[in-house]
């Protein structure tokens, strides 16, 4: 059986990393620490993710749309040469998802992003390779993905069908509000997102509140990241935990919080197994917490979406701030 199938936008990543300034018009600026062709896209960086945390080769799958160009091909070889199993919708009349990212040193990134292919997922695509893979975990990324987006309850209600975990997780949405998101929780047994798009989600600037109504929505557990302060994780029941971040140089911010939910996802199927979600306790969540923030940590040491994140960083840096981690862990009740 496969372990985690990904499904969403596609992209290829033009980072340009720990800039001194954004250029005046008319000017230049050097980029001192080069500028890279990277893969990206939540399931790209999630996916990957999981392979190097330690998941066997071929036991990941990704659907999604690409270009027949050359950032299509780049996206392809890579997650293959990874060991991910691809199920990939190719199109010569639209060019791949891409996105330039500045990083100014200090500075959280800009995005600029070509919609491209993944702008044409059809969501009866994935809902077959749902059922015919039969993933432990579904693992869906939407917000720019056109009809993939309305329709992504018909995605996870295939997957609950079926019996796997259902996934949630999203991007600043193109063509419409932030509540789209709102209609699909219901069939999330795993939602995900920052503290900023929690209020953008429901429209509201108390945090304290979204989070509540969240809740209500979610069908399982909620987690928020929020950046260097660190994360918050709920459970269905209200119990829930918040954890102080670990302490690391960022060189690139490109991709923590996919790391963080392909290490949400790696702690699930590690330390919960058969275990139903509604049976986890307030301690297996705070260490299902602590590795996902170790692992979002790990990507932020390096420029790139997945470059930093193996199974040895994310251990070293557990080893060194761990139990300073697990030990700031604060529980509540909303």
């Amino acid at each position: 059986m496969l372990k985690v199938l990904t499904s969403g936008f596609m992209v290829a990543d033009i980072i340009a990393a720990e800039l001194p300034k954004i250029a005046e018009p008319g000017h230049l600026v050097f980029a001192s620490k080069g500028i890279k062709l990277t893969i990206g896209g939540h399931p790209c960086n999630v996916s990957i993710d999981l392979i190097q945390l330690g998941l066997e080769r071929n036991s990941v799958g990704a659907v999604g749309v690409i270009g027949k160009d050359a950032f299509g091909a780049f996206i392809k070889n890579i997650l293959e040469e990874k060991g991910i199993l691809t199920y990939l919708t190719e199109l010569s009349e639209v060019g791949t998802t891409k996105n330039i990212i500045l990083v100014v040193k200090g500075e959280d990134r800009r995005f600029h992003v070509d919609l491209g292919a993944s702008w044409y997922l059809d969501p009866e695509i994935v809902s077959k390779r749902v059922l015919e893979l039969k993933p432990k975990v579904v693992y869906t990324a939407s917000g720019i993905c056109g009809k993939f987006d309305e329709k992504l309850s018909d995605v996870l209600r295939a997957a609950k069908k079926i019996g796997s975990l259902t996934f949630v997780d999203m991007v600043e949405p193109y063509g419409k509000q932030w509540d789209y998101i709102i209609e699909h929780l219901k069939y999330a047994d795993v939602f995900h997102c920052n503290d900023i798009e929690l209020k953008n989600i429901f429209k509201t600037d108390n945090f304290e509140y979204a989070l509540k109504v969240a809740n209500k929505k979610v069908n399982g557990i909620i987690f928020v990241t929020l950046g260097e302060k660190g994360a918050i994780a709920i459970l269905k029941d209200g119990k829930g935990i918040k954890q102080k971040g670990f302490n690391v140089k960022v060189i690139d911010p490109t991709g923590a919080g996919d790391a963080f939910c392909a290490g949400i996802i790696y702690s699930l199927l590690e330390k919960i197994g058969p275990k139903a979600l509604s049976d986890i306790t307030v301690k297996e969540l705070e260490e299902i917490l602590m590795f996902g923030q170790a692992t979002g940590a790990a990507c932020v040491t390096g420029v790139g979406t997945t470059t930093n994140v193996t199974k040895e960083n994310v251990t070293l840096i557990l080893n060194l701030q761990g139990k300073k981690v697990l030990d700031s862990t604060e529980v509540f009740k909303i």
